[in-house]
């Protein structure tokens, strides 16, 4: 994909996307309400813009739990929501 076709993909729907699937697959605090996590799509994006690892995605959500959010590490869980991460971006990537 071009790089205006990778600019185009995130604002017409793949940040939205990754925030409903964040929201969805890890929720570190437990219930909380959509939106909550939309402040971190954005590290994640890049890090699926540059190819990263589904464990460098777990890495940085634990990074984010830890530094960010303040509470103790889930690496279970964090690796469970990088898969799904992983699985829609491959998915909602995949040229037709």
């Amino acid at each position: 994909m071009s790089a205006t076709g990778w600019r185009e993909f995130w604002r017409s729907r793949g940040m939205q996307e990754l925030q409903l699937v964040l929201w969805a697959a890890w929720d570190p605090v437990g219930g909380a309400p959509p939106g909550e996590y939309d402040r971190y799509a954005f590290r994640v994006a890049s890090l699926l813009g540059s190819r990263a690892s589904r464990d460098a995605i777990a890495e940085e959500l634990g990074r984010i739990r830890r530094d960010a959010i303040g509470i103790e590490a889930n690496p279970e869980q964090d690796a469970y929501a990088a898969e799904k991460v992983g699985d829609w971006f491959e998915h909602a990537t995949r040229r037709r």
